[in-house]
């Protein structure tokens, strides 16, 4: 079974509520999209948005984002994630979805994580037909081989269909996330990254929910313009937290 998959590809908001001063908050951009398309402007803004918050910011790209790398995630105690990368959805020859796929750049091997191929935690995905295969991970993988345990971490999924099943979302919530916000069908990269940082800048402000951030992305930006994708949150009893709650 495969995987291919076709995605296409301001100023700093104020009154912003950070940790106590007692409290180290750890950020990452996960940015596996940086050998297709990278956005440096993204990355800079992103960063600004959450070190005026408070958050200590890693960013990691392109090939260092792989198998192994998604496996000690947990380790480095991010207290918000974001993926900026592509993921899809694994199914039948008749379109039956079955599971979630997040991509990583590490290039696919028969031979390779053989046991976790076999347990059906890694999938051959790609891009399109004009792309190498690489390992993706799945729901199977993040509860099984993923060490450690998130420390209430925000997780924010820029790709594709990520909130269309609800498998990738439970089974980091299982290892331990807040929360975790994606869109549920395709969605447009240039959209995506706009769309992320009103997102990030709307949720650092005063005393903004997981609910009202997201309604007021949506509000600003509206649906994907050519998937007419949303944004949507899970599990549902976050949506009444505001950023300091979900990271302490």
């Amino acid at each position: 079974m495969v995987l291919s998959l076709a995605l296409l590809g301001l100023t700093l908001s104020g009154g912003c509520s950070a940790p106590s001063p007692n409290f180290e908050a750890k950020a990452a951009i996960i940015d596996q999209l940086y050998v297709l398309k990278p956005n440096q402007a993204f990355i800079d803004k992103m960063t600004q948005v959450l070190e005026a918050y408070g958050f200590k910011v890693d960013t990691y790209q392109g090939d260092e984002v792989t198998v192994d790398f998604y496996r000690q995630l947990l380790t480095y105690g991010y207290n918000l994630i974001i993926f900026r990368a592509h993921s899809g959805l694994l199914g039948s020859q008749e379109k039956i979805f079955y599971r979630t796929c997040l991509f990583t750049n590490e290039r696919y091997s028969e031979i390779g994580y053989i046991t976790e191929q076999l347990t059906d935690q890694l999938a051959m995905a790609r891009i399109s037909e004009y792309h190498p295969w690489v390992f993706a991970i799945g729901s199977k993988f993040i509860t099984k081989s993923m060490e450690g345990r998130f420390p209430n971490t925000i997780i924010v999924m820029m790709g594709c269909s990520c909130l269309h099943l609800q498998d990738l979302a439970q089974a980091f919530i299982q290892k331990g996330a807040s929360t975790y916000m994606g869109w549920d069908v395709s969605v447009g990269l240039d959209y995506v990254d706009n769309a992320t940082i009103t997102l990030i800048e709307r949720f650092c402000s005063e005393a903004v929910t997981v609910e009202v951030a997201i309604a007021e992305t949506m509000q600003e930006k509206g649906p994907d313009p050519n998937y007419g994708a949303l944004l949507k949150y899970y599990p549902p009893q976050s949506g009444d937290k505001i950023l300091k709650e979900l990271i302490q």
